[in-house]
């Protein structure tokens, strides 16, 4: 089985596994995981929080985004330009300024707001299905994420995603772009400390 193959496997795999959690268990992972960004000495010093606006299923980042806006920090989040994987983050003033765009995703209307091309500082809330013990992720399929990522390789990735969802190990090829940290409703594992240890 290819690469590609093994993905797709894995996607109908945690789509089926998170559709399959009950509203009042996924709230209380939501909440977890809330608390673990929250307490991250990288989210409360940035000024710049990058995030996706999740739907359903994902991990909550709508409290995330309302906290942020509270503690006055600038936040982007990213439109999709193309169907190729291409897509540019802009900066969200409130809820309102969201439609939704390609795939059902909310999106930031670009007449409303600016977008944002110096990412000094930033964290980013990188999304998946699943992520794995040396913080490789797995995507939706399309690229954004990785594209964008290797593009812009000092941003600190902080991948989340419910414990259910953690592999000991993904599928990836030389384009998959690890996360520094993976949070989870009951760890937070800092992949960082790990590439310094051995050396890499």
């Amino acid at each position: 089985m290819s690469v590609k193959e093994e993905k797709n496997s894995l996607r109908k795999k945690y789509k089926a596994l998170r559709s399959g959690i009950s509203p009042d268990l996924k709230k209380a992972m939501d909440e977890g995981i809330f608390e673990n960004i929250v307490s991250l000495a990288e989210y409360r010093s940035c000024a710049l929080l990058l995030t996706y606006v999740s739907a359903e299923s994902e991990a909550d980042t709508r409290r995330l985004i309302a906290r942020a806006f509270e503690e006055g920090k600038t936040v982007a989040v990213p439109k999709s330009l193309d169907k190729n994987g291409n897509m540019a983050f802009y900066e969200i003033h409130s809820f309102d300024d969201l439609e939704k765009g390609y795939f059902g995703i909310y999106e930031p209307v670009p007449e409303k707001c600016g977008e944002i091309s110096r990412f000094d500082g930033a964290v980013c809330i990188v999304p998946a299905l699943s992520y794995d013990c040396k913080g490789f992720r797995l995507g939706y399929g399309k690229g954004f994420y990785d594209r964008f990522l290797s593009a812009n390789e000092k941003i600190l990735k902080v991948g989340i995603c419910c414990s259910r969802c953690l592999e000991e190990s993904l599928p990836h090829d030389e384009y998959d772009i690890p996360a520094d940290i993976v949070i989870t409703e009951s760890s937070v594992k800092d992949h960082r400390k790990e590439k310094s240890s051995d050396g890499k």
